[in-house]
């Protein structure tokens, strides 16, 4: 897969690639390096783990990675879903789990199309 249609790709993900492109000063190749480590925070099986045994540290920073990453790739609907989560646990910890579990599948079910276009492209 060449690199426009990869672009286009993300794009049809609802992903914001012109404005994380602009992050990487409009260097295309370096955010397409940054997009394919995406995966790496995106470790939904480790957050839903925490969550479950009430780890705080654990599952503080996997979240904020998550948000962190997403949001400066463009990937907004998983940036609002975790810092939604964020939003919650720094109110609450793990009073409203339910809450932060349905937050919480919200993000991975956002990440399922992204994850699969990436790794057709890589």
């Amino acid at each position: 897969m060449d690199t426009k249609l990869f672009i286009a790709g993300l794009k049809q993900c609802d992903i914001d690639t012109d404005k994380a492109t602009s992050r990487f000063m409009g260097n295309e190749d370096l955010f397409i390096k940054f997009m394919l480590k995406l995966p790496s925070c995106m470790r939904f099986d480790d957050m839903f783990k925490y969550l479950d045994s009430e780890n705080e540290e654990e599952f503080y920073m996997l979240i904020h990675n998550l948000k962190s990453n997403s949001g400066n790739l463009g990937v907004n609907k998983i940036a609002d879903c975790a810092q939604a989560i964020l939003v919650e646990f720094r109110t609450s910890k793990f009073v409203h789990k339910k809450k932060l579990l349905s937050l919480l599948e919200e993000a991975k079910i956002e990440s399922e199309l992204i994850t699969e276009l990436l790794r057709k492209y890589s």
